[in-house]
Parts: C-alpha cells; sequence; structure tokens
C-alpha cells in the first residue's frame, strides 16, 4: 500500500473478540461467508483472500492498471460540537452496462498504539463502526446514470476525530466479490459544508450526455456558474492530445457540444478515450467510448 498511499482504501478489522479494537461488525463480514479467514495478516482484496504476504505487492501493482467502471464523488458535513454528521457517495457508471453492487461505508481511526502479542503495535485504519451495518446496501446503477447514499453517522468521544476517516466501497456480492471502486474522506474535512450545497452536489458537475457517442457529437453537461471559463481535453488510450475544446459558460447549467473527427475530415477511430475537464473550481475526469 506504501506504493498507492492516495489510490487506495484500506480498512483494518480485528475480528477476534477480546483483542484490541474488536468489532463485532468486523467479525461478521470475515466470518459469515463474504471472507474465508487464513489467518494472520491476511488482506481481502478485491473478493481474494491473499495469502502469503509476499502475493500482496504484485497483486495490487496488478490491479492499479485496471480502470474502474465506476466514478466516486464523496461529500457531507461534519459538527464537531454534537460529533454528529452526514456522508453522502456518489456513484456514476461510465461503462456501457448496468451495474448492481453493494455500498459499504464504514469509520476508521488511525495512529492507534496498541502492543499486541504478535508484535503488532501500531493500528491505522481501523474498523470503528460500519454504516449502518457490515451488510451494507445494494443498488443498480444504469450506465451514465448516478446514485447517491447517504448515512447519518456519529464519532465517539473516545476516538480522536482529527485521526477519523470515512471509508466507502462498492462491491459486487458473492460469488465474485468484486470490488468496483472506493473512497474516503478525513471527517474534519467535512466540517463547515454547507448542507444545502452538499446536497446540490450530489449531482456530477459534468458528465456526457450520451455515452457510447458518435464522434460528430460528444456532448457534456455542465453544471458551473455562468462566465466561467473552462477546457476540455480529449486524450486516445495513448494519452495523446486528439482534441481541446475551450469555452466560457453561458448559464449555470451549460452544454459543451463538438465534433471528435479530425480537420483534415479524417473521422475517429471507434473505442475509449479520456476526458480531462479543468476550470478555476472544478476539475473532472473520465472515459468516453466512441461507436
Amino acid at each position: 500500500m506504501i506504493d498507492y498511499p492516495e489510490q487506495t482504501a484500506l480498512v483494518e478489522y480485528h475480528s477476534v473478540d477480546g483483542d484490541f479494537g474488536y468489532l463485532q461488525e468486523a467479525d461478521n463480514r470475515i466470518y459469515n461467508n463474504f471472507y474465508v479467514f487464513m489467518g494472520y495478516p491476511s488482506l481481502f482484496a478485491d473478493g481474494s483472500d491473499l495469502w502469503p504476504i509476499s502475493t500482496w505487492r504484485p497483486w495490487l501493482t496488478s490491479r492499479m492498471s485496471v480502470p474502474s467502471p465506476i466514478a466516486l464523488n464523496i461529500s457531507g458535513d461534519y459538527d464537531p460540537v454534537t460529533n454528529n454528521g452526514t456522508v453522502t457517495a456518489s456513484f456514476y457508471n461510465e461503462s456501457t452496462s448496468a451495474i448492481t453492487a453493494r455500498v459499504y461505508f464504514v469509520i476508521t481511526e488511525d495512529s492507534l498504539y496498541h502492543a499486541d502479542p504478535n508484535g503488532h503495535a501500531w493500528h491505522n485504519k481501523l474498523a470503528r463502526d460500519f454504516l449502518p451495518t457490515e451488510i451494507g446496501e445494494e443498488v443498480t446503477i444504469n450506465p451514465a446514470e448516478n446514485v447517491d447514499v447517504s448515512r447519518l453517522f456519529t464519532i465517539d468521544p473516545g476516538w480522536d476525530e482529527n485521526r477519523c476517516n470515512i471509508v466507502t466501497w462498492i462491491q459486487e456480492d458473492p460469488p465474485s466479490r468484486d470490488g468496483l471502486q472506493a473512497g474516503k474522506t478525513r471527517v474534519m474535512d467535512l466540517v463547515g459544508i454547507d448542507e444545502i450545497i452538499v446536497h446540490d452536489a450530489m449531482r456530477p458537475a459534468v458528465a456526457l450526455m450520451s455515452n457510447p457517442c458518435s464522434a460528430d457529437n460528444i456532448r457534456f453537461a455542465i453544471e458551473l456558474p455562468q462566465g466561467t471559463e473552462y477546457r476540455i481535453d480529449i486524450f486516445d488510450v495513448l494519452g495523446r492530445n486528439v482534441h481541446t475544446y475551450i469555452a466560457t459558460s453561458s448559464s449555470d447549467r451549460d452544454i459543451a457540444q463538438f465534433n471528435l473527427n479530425q480537420n483534415d475530415n479524417r473521422r475517429a477511430a471507434a473505442g475509449v478515450y479520456l476526458y480531462r475537464f479543468t476550470s478555476q473550481s472544478l476539475n473532472s475526469t473520465g472515459k468516453i467510448i466512441v461507436k
């Protein structure tokens, strides 16, 4: 995980009753046939129990090169006076097929010191509470559509809120157990966010209006304040820039429409392209499937 510190969402489960940091919900998740516990320490990833430890790094390195069909945005609010908050995960299906999977939330805490008999002393990403339980919530997301899942949460006075994160992920049920996307947010990063603004931000601010689409009719729906300058760069899978679109939003909800075909009338090849949207207030990336 050291190789990808900001690209992996980790949760440390203490699932043996009586151990430091024991959590019944973690126990249920490990032993309810979702996983099969193999020994300490096991890495449960993408539906697999990776064992021995020597398999962890090559698996993770290989998995990081596989694109996800899901884009994820996390928002919410937290009141450090009452220790209560709300977290929302917004999942956007960038693929061409409907996806049915289960959404999970868990509060984790970092930098906990406890010298276990096995020599494990420092504990990070320790699971403190599933929201609401380890069972999660099944959702179905159609192509080019968005699903928002919200949870209320409370930070226990015995936890350090400055070291707490909320981790969320979407994962298929057994037998596949494939993890499709994951992310995390610091609890204290949610302080002071206006709830109305958060709810408005549940929709993607930039989204393709059709995907797959034809090369001569690429259309983006854009939600930005009127008068905002923005830029859309299109790249092929080799990273070459094949088109750049620069404009200023004419209203709070703008439509960007352009032709991906070359100026010399050469038709853009069918396949997968990547886009990068940049503006002063928003940066976003994603995939375009050209048919």
